[in-house]
């Protein structure tokens, strides 16, 4: 009888060890689990697919993403897919596409793809990231962007937008919270920001991201309503047709008390973007 209660407390360690120490191992910020990159196996090799000039044509895609001319990226990466309908970078660049146009559904049809032939791309795990952060999710999203962040010889720019996600839901947790997750994640927010900004100065999602900090945080934590202005100018300096970073640099006026700029920046986001989130939320301060 002694010895069946030893195998049997035994027995519930182990379980415990299996189930639920994982659990804490995979929420643990910033925690470097070794991501294995396997090759798909049990199909016969595929042939490879020539697609002239593939990589300019990548790179000025993104160079149009980037400052928001997504119709035009988005004619060249189905230019791409066309000839080579399974390249991840293409499906990655519709993806985003669709996220930005909140065609939520289809972009995270797209990127499941994308991760199910290659588990390390860091752009798909990114963008998933943004989708279970805007569903509140934030563990997944969490899980997600330390996914990318433990990718091998992980670009700087995709490194940086996975900062840039560690800040914003680190501040979602923040408002969220009590006190102690207030602390707990509200003392982390800027330094993700600042390391964001850091790694890709010219991705005016970093500055976007650090503008609203300083917008946002009281100043006891670092808010700053001179640097929102400068980090959100910039943001708009690099892409002019960025809608989010009009709305929020219109908050920032509004907060100034300079409502001409307020109107002239507010005016540019809905002629941009008529539906956007930070639109509605002006609307509710």
């Amino acid at each position: 009888m002694k010895k069946l209660r030893i195998y049997l407390a035994l027995a519930v360690v182990i379980l415990w060890s299996a189930v639920l120490i994982p659990k804490f191992i995979a929420r643990m910020p910033l925690f470097k689990r070794r991501i294995v990159c396997p090759q798909i196996q049990a199909q016969a090799p595929k042939k490879a697919v020539v697609v002239p000039d593939k990589d300019e044509l990548i790179t000025e895609a993104f160079a149009m993403l980037k400052v928001r001319q997504d119709e035009q990226a988005l004619a060249v990466y189905q230019k791409i897919l066309e000839l080579d309908p399974e390249d991840s970078d293409a499906l990655w660049g519709k993806a985003e596409i669709y996220r930005r146009k909140r065609q939520f559904s289809d972009a995270e049809a797209v990127l499941n793809e994308i991760l199910k032939n290659d588990p390390c791309h860091a752009s798909g795990l990114v963008t998933l990231s943004y989708l279970r952060y805007y569903d509140n999710r934030l563990d997944e999203a969490l899980d997600l962007i330390n996914r990318a962040l433990a990718v091998p010889g992980l670009d700087d720019e995709n490194k940086a937008l996975a900062y840039m996600m560690l800040g914003t839901v680190n501040s979602r947790r923040s408002s969220q919270g009590w006190l102690f997750s207030k602390f707990k994640y509200g003392t982390q927010i800027k330094s993700y920001f600042l390391t964001a900004q850091n790694l890709a100065p010219g991705l005016p999602e970093v500055h976007l991201g650090l503008g609203t900090f300083y917008l946002k945080a009281p100043a006891i934590a670092g808010g700053n309503l001179d640097k929102a202005i400068d980090e959100l100018q910039t943001a708009i300096k690099i892409a002019p047709s960025f809608a989010t970073a009009n709305a929020r640099l219109a908050q920032a006026y509004k907060k100034k008390g300079d409502l001409d700029k307020y109107n002239l920046f507010l005016q540019k986001a809905k002629d941009l973007d008529p539906g956007n989130e930070v639109i509605a939320e002006d609307k509710q301060e």
